[in-house]
């Protein structure tokens, strides 16, 4: 028996130190658990600490991705400053920017135009983190997505300010109401996964959705692949709603951005969209505008209803139903 002793201590101090190492390891987990902020809201996402669970995408550098949507590989040629937005959500197609404005805001693409409405970045329905249901600013599922459709439509809600903040990124473009605020932001900057696309803002107006509230007619502005000789109707369009002239030219060659969100100006009843629409730079040609072109349009073309309630005559009542066409 006595032989034996030495290999029975062995054993035991074997399994002893076995035991110690494991309660290190779990001490260790503990405490880093501790250090991460983890929510059911996050529908799996673990935030680092202080990142609150309703983080913008403009503060994707303090998120870690954990979801099934994380990965190596990425799109070819994607630029490294959206690799990691990209690896938490690869409906990822763009980021959105206005200088001077506070748009600065990634763009997502589905198969459908009412997907991102009320999801967010982050895949959660936004009426479990908030009150609003204010969804994520996204590119039309018909505009190509690695390069330019004649006419790129993003889309997006427009919801109020808290402390002078907006809750969702175009509720600034109410402010190109005013010509001034043109005057002073009047570039767009759109990115692909791959390139950056600098566009001169060349209109802003409001029209209306549904055809009932202008005579049988609504103005089909979202079309993506507009023909040039189509274009040319578009152009007339957009001359008779602009709020204002800013000087900018826009051709049928042109490629443009929209902008679109919801607006009541015209009342709650009517169901209406302000527009902002912006044409690629031209090569060579300078970013800057000449202010001195920019001119009040006091009688841009509204809807029947409004000059209806006004008591007025409207001049625009018996002009041509432009329908958009890719010829």
């Amino acid at each position: 028996m006595n032989k034996k002793l030495p290999a029975i201590l062995c054993a035991v101090f074997a399994a002893i130190s076995v035991l110690l190492i494991a309660l290190s390891v779990m001490n260790f987990a503990k405490k880093s658990d501790a250090e991460t902020v983890v929510d059911e809201k996050t529908a799996g996402l673990v935030l680092a600490e202080g990142v609150t669970v309703d983080a913008p995408a403009a503060e994707l550098g303090s998120v870690v991705s954990n979801n099934m949507k994380a990965q190596a590989e990425y799109p070819a040629n994607i630029r490294e400053e959206f690799k990691q937005a990209y690896s938490i959500n690869n409906n990822l197609v763009g980021w959105l920017s206005i200088p001077g404005t506070e748009i600065d805001t990634a763009i997502l693409q589905s198969n459908d135009n009412s997907y991102y409405l009320k999801k967010d970045f982050y895949e959660r329905m936004t009426y479990e983190t908030s009150a609003d249901n204010y969804g994520n600013l996204y590119l039309d599922y018909r505009c190509v997505k690695d390069g330019l459709s004649k006419n790129m439509v993003i889309h997006g809600h427009t919801t109020g300010r808290v402390s002078g903040v907006p809750k969702q990124a175009f509720r600034s473009l109410y402010d190109y109401r005013s010509k001034e605020h043109f005057i002073k932001n009047p570039i767009i900057k759109y990115s692909t996964l791959t390139q950056e696309y600098t566009y001169k803002i060349c209109a802003v107006f409001l029209s209306n959705t549904q055809p009932k509230d202008d005579n049988g007619y609504f103005l089909n502005y979202i079309y993506p692949d507009m023909g040039e000789n189509n274009m040319v109707g578009y152009i007339e369009q957009v001359n008779q709603r602009k709020l204002y002239d800013t000087g900018v030219t826009l051709e049928p060659t042109d490629k443009i951005i929209t902008l679109s969100t919801c607006i009541y100006d015209y009342g709650k009843n009517v169901d209406t969209r302000l527009v902002v629409v912006g044409r690629l730079v031209h090569e060579g040609e300078s970013e800057s505008i000449d202010a001195s072109l920019v001119k009040d349009n006091p009688d841009y073309r509204r809807p029947q209803v409004w000059y209806n309630s006004k008591g007025k005559k409207n001049p625009y009542k018996d002009t041509a139903k432009w329908q958009p066409s890719p010829n």
